[in-house]
This record gives structure tokens, sequence and C-alpha cells, in this order.
């Protein structure tokens, strides 16, 4: 039951890490790792790997508009980049 709590504090702590540069590689990478560990986390609670739809999300995200906004401080247009990318995977 440890492994589950560890991992998710690894998701939680690359969401909130700090980005130096706040490059969009950088924040795309966060957002792979993230990916990673959740998926990590789900197959192991079930027994079975899970398709990954925080992939479809990374792919529809718009990395350079979303670092040009957390550079800015924008957070209605980072929520904006954010709800765009989950929209396009729910259709």
């Amino acid at each position: 039951m440890k492994t589950p709590i560890v991992v998710l504090g690894v998701i939680f702590g690359l969401a909130t890490g700090s980005v130096h540069a706040n490059d969009a590689e950088a924040l795309k990478r966060l957002d792979i790792r993230a990916c990673e560990a959740q998926t990590q986390v789900k197959t192991n609670q079930e027994g079975e790997q899970e398709q990954k739809p925080c992939e479809c999300e990374i792919e529809n995200t718009d990395y350079e508009a979303l670092a040009e906004a957390k550079k800015n401080g924008d957070l209605a247009k980072i929520q904006e980049i954010n709800e765009e990318a989950k929209e396009a995977c729910a259709e």
C-alpha cells in the first residue's frame, strides 16, 4: 500500500515542481512523467495495463503557449489551454 502513496507523491511533486526556464519542452516532459507515474499506479492497483488517457491531453496541449502563460503568470490562459486539451480528448 505504500507504493501507490509514494508514486502519488511523485506525481504531485512533478506537477508542482518549478520549471526554471518555463520552457515548453520541460513542461511537456513533466506531464509525460506524471502520466507514466499515474498509469503505473493504476496498473499496480488493477493488475493490468490501462490506456493512458493523459497521453491525449499531452498531444493536444500547446506547450509553447502554456510556457508563455506560465512565464507571464496568466492563470486564466493556463486554465484555457488545459481545458482546450481536455475538450479535444473528450470528442
